[in-house]
């Protein structure tokens, strides 16, 4: 049997380490050269999604009545392209907006048949990103222009919705609190009242020295 010495033990290990090390970079670089040559199918991929939701989501309402629930989980179903990102996307400014209107788009031809208002959580869920990333979106430098006048749709939507009696009340309210919608606080009114005049007072006063329960008097200042 032939024996290796300790310096070749050493250097076979130290070339696997290397060869597994390059392997796994090379694994890496394709992943990421995936994930960039991905990245450019974002928005005809959303197109297609937007599409196909619809038509599945609109056909089967046609035949039966589907609750919220199950549009959502239709909705937030995601793609192949989404597994290959592994949640890992990220949209311009300009995308945002596509992919908004492609939403709308979507959430208008379900309510010609059944009444879904349009969420921040649909959105999100139709956009393939997280409720955290979209809140990340509104405060960042490129983004927060696009981010504001989309949250300020859904906004409106809510408060347009609690007028007409479209949305409950307090649903409204939940969704409005859990939206970042700041509620106006209203002025408070502090009124200081006499609660008796003063004879009164001093009468009281009186009646009680005459008892001999106290010994007091009473200023008006």
């Amino acid at each position: 049997m032939k024996k290796f010495k300790p310096e070749s033990i050493e250097k076979r290990i130290n070339n696997k380490k290397e060869n597994d090390h390059k392997k796994e970079l090379a694994k890496q670089e394709l992943v990421e050269q995936i994930k960039e040559e991905s990245k450019q199918l974002l928005l005809p991929n959303l197109k297609e999604k937007m599409q196909e939701t619809t038509d599945m989501i609109v056909n089967l309402l046609k035949e039966k009545d589907l609750n919220n629930i199950q549009i959502m989980s239709m909705i937030a179903k995601g793609s192949l392209l989404d597994s290959v990102l592994g949640g890992n996307v990220s949209y311009t400014p300009q995308e945002l907006r596509i992919g908004f209107d492609l939403y709308l788009d979507m959430i208008n031809k379900i309510n010609e048949i059944k009444l879904f208002p349009p969420t921040i959580e649909s959105f999100t869920a139709f956009m393939g990103i997280s409720r955290e990333t979209y809140n990340n979106y509104l405060v960042d430098y490129e983004r927060k222009d696009v981010m504001n006048y989309i949250h300020s749709y859904l906004l409106g939507v809510l408060a347009t919705g609690g007028l007409t009696g479209e949305i409950r009340e307090i649903t409204g309210i939940y969704l409005g609190k859990t939206m970042g919608k700041v509620e106006q606080a209203q002025p408070i009114v502090v009124e200081h009242k006499k609660v008796a005049d003063i004879n009164e007072i001093q009468q009281k006063l009186a009646s009680l020295k005459k008892d001999n329960i106290i010994e007091a008097n009473y200023e008006e200042k």
